[in-house]
C-alpha cells in the first residue's frame, strides 16, 4: 500500500510539473464583423502561457512579438517590418497571481495598456462531452455584456484559455457567446518556451484606466488619426511620417484613417459588449 501510495504521489508531482511548464496553445478564432453577417471571417490565435502570466494574440502577431524580442535580445533597435498581417490587434496579458487582466493596443508610435481587476464567474453544468480527444465538462458566464458558453477539460490542469478567459478548474478547449458571433477552438498545444518579453522594448507606452480607455477607443474609431495631433515639434530636428508623408497632412491623416478603420470594421461587432473595471 505504501508503495502504491508513493506511485501515485509521484505520478500527481510528475502531472503538475509537466503544466507548470511554458505551452503554446493554439485556437481558431471565427467571428462575425456584424451580426446580420452569414459567413465568418477566421484567424488562429495563440495562448502563450508561463508560471508568471499568459498572452493570448494573433498567432502571426505571436511570431512578430517574438522575432521583436530576440532581436532586441541580440542588441539590434530596428525591427523589418511584418511580412503578414494581423486580425485581431488586442494583446491580452492575463497575471496569473493577481488573477488581474491587462489590455494592450498598439497604434502608431505608441502602445496603449489598460489593467482590469474583473473575471469570468462560472457556473458549472453537469453535461459533458468530448472535443480534440479530451472529456470536456459544459460551464456558463456572463461577461462582457454576452453570455458565453464554455468546454473545460480537467485533464489538462491549466486554469486559463483564449482571450480573457480564465478561472475554471481545467483548459478552456472551446467558447463560443450564445448566439456564436464569436468562437474559440482549439487546434494545438505544445510544451514550448516562448518569449515575448522584450517586444515593446523600444516603444512610449501609455496607461490608461479602463474609463480612459473607453472614452479614448470611442474618439480613435471615428478618427484614428487624431493620435497624430502634436507629434511634431516645430523645434526638433525630425517629424514624424507616415507612409512617407507629414503626419500633418491632409495625406498622411487621410491614408491612416483609412487602414485603421479596415481593421476597426472587422470587429464592427466587438467582443465585449461593454468593459468592467
Amino acid at each position: 500500500m505504501k508503495f502504491h501510495h508513493l506511485f501515485y504521489l509521484i505520478f500527481i508531482f510528475l502531472i503538475q510539473f509537466s503544466y507548470g511548464q511554458s505551452h503554446k496553445i493554439i485556437y481558431e478564432l471565427k467571428w462575425k464583423s456584424t451580426e446580420t453577417d452569414k459567413d465568418y471571417q477566421s484567424e488562429l490565435t495563440a495562448l502563450i502561457r508561463n508560471e508568471k502570466e499568459s498572452y493570448f494574440e494573433s498567432l502571426t502577431k505571436f511570431k512578430y512579438d517574438s522575432l521583436k524580442t530576440s532581436l532586441v535580445s541580440q542588441g539590434y533597435r530596428n525591427f523589418p517590418s511584418p511580412k503578414e498581417e494581423w486580425k485581431l490587434q488586442q494583446l491580452v496579458i492575463k497575471d496569473l497571481k493577481s488573477q488581474t487582466t491587462t489590455i494592450e493596443y498598439e497604434f502608431f508610435d505608441k502602445v496603449y495598456l489598460t489593467k482590469y481587476d474583473c473575471k469570468p464567474k462560472w457556473t458549472i453544468k453537469e453535461i459533458k462531452s468530448k472535443i480534440f480527444g479530451y472529456n470536456v465538462q459544459k460551464a456558463e458566464t456572463d461577461f462582457g455584456g454576452r453570455k458565453w458558453i464554455a468546454w473545460f477539460t480537467n485533464e489538462i490542469p491549466i486554469n486559463d484559455g483564449p482571450y480573457k478567459f480564465f478561472g475554471l478548474p481545467g483548459l478552456i478547449l472551446k467558447i463560443s457567446d450564445s448566439d456564436e458571433n464569436f468562437i474559440f477552438e482549439i487546434k494545438g498545444l505544445t510544451k514550448q518556451q516562448s518569449n515575448i518579453e522584450k517586444r515593446n522594448a523600444y516603444t512610449a507606452k501609455v496607461n490608461l484606466s479602463p474609463k480612459q480607455w473607453d472614452t479614448f477607443w470611442e474618439k480613435y474609431q471615428k478618427e484614428p488619426s487624431m493620435i497624430f495631433s502634436n507629434l511634431n515639434d516645430p523645434k526638433a530636428t525630425f517629424s514624424y511620417v507616415y507612409n512617407g508623408k507629414n503626419v500633418d497632412s491632409r495625406e498622411a491623416k487621410e491614408s491612416y484613417d483609412k487602414s485603421e478603420k479596415v481593421k476597426i470594421d472587422r470587429f464592427k461587432n466587438p467582443i465585449d459588449l461593454k468593459s468592467c473595471e
